[in-house]
């Protein structure tokens, strides 16, 4: 093997491992728009926080508090909403600064939501009204009460007990 060869080798492996990692966030942009990275869930995760990184790291970011609060409680985000107090508290994060879409009344402890899923969309299902096309909150209540709330008011669209021999904590299944 000659030096030439053996340089423009190593040349090559420098260059296969530096196109691997790319810098620019406008190519990184532009690689994931066109497919690159749509072979895993993971991996287009893992881009996505890539480039919120390189763009909230790099030296030049200057950062303006717009907005400040805290909670006792959980604080969950879903979709440009923030929710607080167990989502009895909405906030939209879409605008500029963010605003209160809702905040439902001070309740008892047995009203109290113990977790909630937002639905946005029938599965495979024609739905009865409009109304039943947009956002909506599925919400448990401490007292074994389900609630649909609209998700941009709070309003209570649909209301069902469920049986009180299963306690139901969690959207997603049945504990106790």
């Amino acid at each position: 093997m000659s030096p030439d060869s053996a340089a423009s080798s190593s040349s090559a492996t420098r260059l296969s491992s530096s196109a691997l990692k790319i810098h620019n966030v406008c190519r990184l942009l532009t690689r994931r728009s066109h497919g690159f990275y749509t072979k895993d869930a993971g991996v287009a995760h893992r881009k996505n926080m890539g480039i919120l990184r390189k763009l909230v790291c790099q030296k030049s970011t200057k950062f303006k508090n717009v907005w400040t609060t805290h909670s006792t409680s959980p604080i969950a985000y879903e979709r440009g909403r923030i929710y607080f107090d167990n989502y009895r508290c909405c906030v939209s994060s879409i605008a500029r600064e963010p605003r209160i879409l809702y905040q439902l009344p001070a309740c008892s402890k047995s009203e109290k939501i113990e977790d909630a899923l937002l639905l946005e969309c029938p599965l495979g299902e024609t739905l009865p009204s409009p109304p039943d096309y947009k956002s909506s909150l599925a919400v448990l209540t401490a007292h074994n009460w389900l609630l649909r709330l609209s998700a941009n008011t709070g309003e209570i669209l649909e209301k069902i007990y469920l049986p009180p021999y299963c306690k139901f904590r969690l959207c997603g299944g049945a504990s106790g």
